[in-house]
């Protein structure tokens, strides 16, 4: 991690809740640049994401891939931004020893948040509990009920973030998995960003998605999500079977834009959104991949970005 990441607090206030029903509460959280730099970014929110990084720390080869190397893309931004990840960050073989390397590495790259995948409960519901204890981002899911007391204290709901004159509501969801107690995603993200929007005021909600952008018929995909929400302005999402290094814009049920941002997996890329928030305006977005120039070979060849380095929504 960089000077710069490692010196600058953002002066940011994080609201967290246990339940609808319950009292926020207020904490420092880091973010990869300065305070000054958001503030003076003026309508803009950036969103760095990530999604199936599959406990992959260090560069695949040739010098790509890996959170580490994420954190190096970070440093190179002048802008911060919140760092969201959509699941998948533990690695289904590796042993317990390894996901608290990753968090780690998660830690030092600046992560505000990710939800749950599968792969996360690999090892059951006390080995996440005890893993979230080390972690200084937040685990996000709107739609799983934990029998574990300690995981179902350390994973919310939602987060706000606020910083300069915003409000950004992030939420999560993810697939049924056995031995969690499973709610329909859609009503519940519908639920939830209906009070981020609506009761918190909130100027954006973005939803951390495990369910995958294209799942066979009857099983909730991101494009479900996205088709029947009202108050989502961006679903962050993972898809290891057809990896895009893209971002896909989508009509909720009021026919306004929601985009679905994936990057590649095992951190080949990281994705970037730019927000600009206008007042009585329609919000407008840029999106883009960071990635080094032998990533982007890499991915390329192999098909896992789409679009070169950079897209235009």
């Amino acid at each position: 991690m960089s000077n710069n990441r490692r010196s600058f607090l953002k002066n940011t206030t994080l609201v967290t809740a246990a339940s609808l029903l319950s009292k926020p509460i207020n904490s420092l959280a880091q973010i990869s640049k300065s305070a000054m730099t958001l503030e003076a970014s003026g309508s803009s929110v950036i969103i760095y994401h990530s999604n199936n990084l599959n406990g992959k720390i260090n560069p695949l080869k040739q010098d790509i891939g890996g959170i580490s190397r994420l954190g190096g893309l970070l440093d190179k931004q002048e802008m911060g931004g919140l760092i969201l990840d959509a699941g998948g960050f533990l690695s289904e073989t590796a042993d317990k020893d390894h996901h608290y390397d990753v968090v780690t590495a998660m830690n030092n790259t600046g992560y505000h948040a990710s939800t749950l995948s599968p792969k996360e409960l690999i090892h059951g519901q006390a080995h996440l509990a005890r893993l979230a204890k080390a972690m200084n981002f937040s685990l996000l899911n709107c739609n799983y009920t934990f029998r574990n007391t300690e995981l179902a204290a350390a994973v919310k709901p939602y987060q706000v973030i606020s910083f300069g004159k915003f409000k950004i509501g992030v939420t999560g969801v993810g697939p049924q998995i056995p031995g969690i107690d499973f709610q329909d995603p859609i009503q519940r993200l519908n639920k939830m960003a209906d009070y981020l929007k609506n009761t918190l005021n909130c100027h954006l909600v973005i939803c951390l998605s495990a369910l995958g952008y294209q799942q066979k018929e009857g099983t909730t995909d991101d494009r479900d999500l996205s088709a029947a929400s009202a108050h989502v302005d961006m679903i962050i999402g993972s898809n290891e079977k057809h990896p895009m290094g893209s971002t896909m814009v989508l009509k909720n049920a009021t026919g306004h834009d929601v985009f679905i941002g994936q990057a590649s997996p095992s951190g080949l890329a990281m994705g970037r959104m730019t927000f600009e928030l206008k007042a009585q305006q329609k919000h407008t977005a840029h999106t883009q991949n960071l990635i080094n120039s032998r990533a982007q070979s890499y991915a390329q060849l192999h098909g896992t970005v789409t679009g070169g380095i950079e897209n235009l929504v």
